[in-house]
């Protein structure tokens, strides 16, 4: 025959092989719960907040999305307890966030986002916690990144931190020109201006937003002046605007202090070609900045000293 000699391939036999299979109403069941929710059978906890509203549910539900309620149903005493009392949290993002252990459905909203935040990450739902991170950065303007990146760093939320900082910092003339600004701590303030990454048309802009913060409060605030003043690159300004503007400021003009950054910054203009340029934070142009330093090689009474250009502006 044609294929007497040809062998036939047997298949292996495959000691772990596995099947597996979805049941296609899961979410019918979890629909189930719900309505056995709503309609209160079987249902063996009671949620109330401080404002003593009650959420009914399944501790097994729960505790099966949640590793808060788990922990709490499993390990302490609030798992013989029919009613558990939940300090300092949000109400209604509570009952929004136990509707969506059950439903797997939530909608994250302007007005609802910074209550449901803190509850997500209290009850570890990191789905929504991520869905709020989200939205909260596809709302970063101006007025907000400041209050968003304090939200980011209070509920740990790693990648909305470093794009809101991102933000800052690419936005750092209007957000400087803001009311939040005015809010910062001075610790705040010193971590923004310090920073290599800001993007500024000119250092003269750090200059009038820290005036502009430390006028806010004045008598709480004049004292920090000379802390903030170590921060802003005054050699990296221009000579007039030094003599017509950081001289003849009041604030300025009261801080002894300060007067030492005016004179380096003023020496540093006055550089001679043999001289160097001294090392430390004020001198170093920002990442963001391109900048032009000419120092002229005459020896002459001519001689200008160190100019210094910013080609953006020009």
């Amino acid at each position: 025959m044609q294929h007497k000699n040809q062998k036939t391939e047997s298949r292996r036999c495959e000691k772990y092989a596995k099947y597996e299979y979805t049941k296609s109403s899961y979410a019918e069941t979890y629909g189930v719960l719900q309505s056995l929710r709503e309609d209160e059978v079987f249902c063996d906890i009671k949620l109330e907040t401080d404002d003593h509203k009650i959420i009914i549910a399944h501790k097994v539900v729960l505790a099966s999305t949640s590793p808060y309620f788990y922990a709490m149903f499993t390990n302490f005493s609030e798992k013989n307890h029919y009613l558990v009392v939940i300090r300092e949290i949000d109400s209604t993002a509570l009952q929004l966030l136990v509707n969506f252990i059950y439903s797997g459905y939530i909608v994250v909203t302007e007005e609802n986002v910074q209550d449901l935040l803190p509850v997500a990450n209290l009850l570890q739902l990191q789905e929504v916690k991520e869905v709020c991170c989200d939205f909260l950065q596809t709302q970063l303007c101006p007025t907000n990144c400041i209050s968003i990146f304090d939200i980011a760093n209070l509920h740990s939320c790693t990648e909305l931190l470093r794009s809101s900082e991102l933000y800052i910092q690419q936005h750092f003339s209007e957000v400087a020109g803001g009311d939040e600004f005015l809010s910062l701590s001075s610790d705040q303030v010193i971590m923004l201006i310090s920073s290599d990454k800001l993007i500024v048309p000119s250092e003269e802009k750090i200059f009038e937003c820290v005036i502009r913060w430390v006028k806010h409060e004045l008598g709480s605030r004049e004292c920090v002046l000379p802390q903030l003043m170590e921060h802003v690159r005054l050699p990296l300004t221009s000579n007039n605007y030094i003599l017509n503007k950081v001289i003849e400021e009041p604030l300025i003009k009261d801080c002894i202090e300060c007067k030492e950054y005016i004179s380096e910054a003023l020496n540093f203009h006055r550089l001679k070609p043999e001289e160097l340029i001294p090392q430390n934070i004020r001198f170093k142009p920002r990442q963001a900045d391109k900048v032009i330093l000419a120092v002229d090689g005459m020896d002459t009474k001519f001689s200008n000293g160190t100019e210094f250009f910013e080609p953006k502006m020009s």
